[in-house]
């Protein structure tokens, strides 16, 4: 908080500096008025698009169910996720679509691809996408190189 103070003023003894107190007062009368909150002021489009999200990634899967990568994957249609990693596996893919929008009948996609060592316990790969067939093609040819090897 910041008040207002006169220039140094000599004493006998010391030098000080004159606050003003009215203000100084107001202003921490100001600062107790604020009202806390947990939720943002800004509108979450995560929510608002969270139905059209879902609906597209399970629509863009119905496409490949017949690919024999991914009928091995784990999907799940809540986080819209795509997963191969056998507990017996060093390496883990994973493709998250994380962002989807329909704005004037133009659908825009971001998708992110990771590839996880769990025996690092580290990131290998990490690669964004906006093409939904670009960022399939590359998991499901990843994810082939994971199962062959």
């Amino acid at each position: 908080m910041r008040v207002r103070v006169s220039p140094l003023v000599k004493t006998k003894r010391k030098r000080m500096a004159k606050i003003y107190k009215n203000e100084f007062k107001k202003k921490l009368e100001d600062k107790k008025k604020v009202i806390w909150t947990n939720e943002p002021k800004h509108e979450n489009k995560y929510k608002t698009n969270l139905k059209d999200k879902r609906q597209y990634f399970k629509k863009t899967l119905v496409k490949l169910l017949d690919n024999k990568v991914i009928r091995k994957c784990d999907r799940s249609y809540d986080i819209c996720a795509l997963k191969y990693g056998p507990k017996d596996s060093m390496f883990e893919g994973t493709l998250v679509l994380q962002e989807f929008s329909n704005d004037e009948g133009e659908n825009i996609t971001t998708w992110e691809y990771l590839l996880y060592n769990r025996e690092s316990d580290t990131f290998v790969d990490s690669k964004f996408f906006s093409n939904s067939d670009k960022a399939l093609t590359y998991f499901i040819d990843k994810t082939s190189n994971i199962i062959n090897n």
